[in-house]
């Protein structure tokens, strides 16, 4: 549930502070208006984790997830304490561009109220928890004293040693992806990424391509398909879909051709551009992406 639409009373972000990504108005911390009720929250549970599954996507927190997915708990309208009004109208259309559908159905004005509940409790759960304060606080978990009311960041890596995995024989980045202006890159430049993408979580995020709810190949030239028929001739092109029945290509204007398969005729072959960056997935370890965002982040 990719929540990018701005909505009113969106105050702008304070002293140059940047916008995380998806998020195009900025929500108070915490939300405006009074916390919700608890046993809409508890309904509201319900839709989020297990029928519309937004958790899938924002995380059981709301901060964020796979494929870059925005922190609800900063967009202005997710957390505007309107009873779901917003929100349920901006449900309606999504943001398909984004891998973000609209409902399969619409929702009451009950259901997005509760739904509007939970989301604005993960508002009010987000807020770090005052120095010295304890469990019984009522803002989620208590963080350690030390960081209670700071602005907690994910650069907690060592950028040197990030360089290192982007150069070395194990990742291999760099055999792909240039960092300097002017340089050849056989990927994407990541020359000044950090600039792209001020917000660290953002640019960690950035590199853990996720290919699972909600993602396809149509919204993008990822993946790219060639059909093989049984006299030798071949058809290759950006796959939009692929089936028993038909294999549908585009081209580089995105005009679509559709082409019927019968008993696995013609052959179809897919090359994903990024199975590189997807075969490493299971592979890094987590200090290892600290590292890796620490020296991203220098590259501005």
């Amino acid at each position: 549930m990719a929540v990018t639409v701005g909505a009113r009373q969106a105050p702008a972000p304070a002293g140059g502070q940047s916008l995380p990504s998806g998020v195009t108005a900025l929500a108070p911390s915490p939300p405006a208006g009074p916390p919700p009720d608890p046993a809409a929250v508890v309904r509201g549970t319900v839709l989020y984790e297990t029928t519309l599954n937004c958790a899938a996507c924002h995380g059981s927190t709301g901060r964020g997830g796979p494929n870059n997915s925005p922190d609800l708990t900063r967009s202005a309208l997710a957390m505007q304490p309107d009873g779901g009004r917003g929100l349920v109208a901006f449900l309606r259309v999504g943001r398909p561009d984004k891998g973000m559908p609209p409902l399969s159905r619409p929702l009451s004005d009950q259901e997005a109220a509760d739904l509007s509940a939970k989301l604005r409790s993960l508002g009010f759960a987000a807020v770090p928890a005052p120095a010295g304060r304890g469990a019984g606080a009522g803002r989620g978990a208590p963080l350690p004293a030390a960081l209670g009311g700071q602005q907690l960041s994910v650069l907690v890596g060592d950028p040197k040693l990030g360089k290192r995995y982007f150069e070395g024989q194990f990742y291999k980045c760099s055999s792909c992806h240039s960092v300097r202006d002017g340089e050849p890159s056989q990927a994407a430049s990541l020359a000044h990424i950090a600039t792209k993408y001020p917000d660290a979580k953002a640019l960690q995020n950035a590199m853990l391509i996720n290919r699972s709810l909600n993602w396809s190949p149509r919204t993008n030239k990822d993946v790219t398909a060639t059909v093989t028929y049984a006299n030798g001739r071949t058809v290759k092109g950006y796959l939009t879909s692929v089936s028993d029945f038909k294999v549908v290509l585009r081209d580089e204007g995105g005009a679509e051709t559709a082409l019927p398969r019968n008993d696995g005729e013609p052959k179809v072959v897919l090359t994903d551009r990024l199975q590189y960056h997807l075969d490493l997935l299971p592979r890094y370890l987590d200090s290892e992406m600290h590292d890796l965002t620490a020296y991203l982040a220098t590259l501005k």
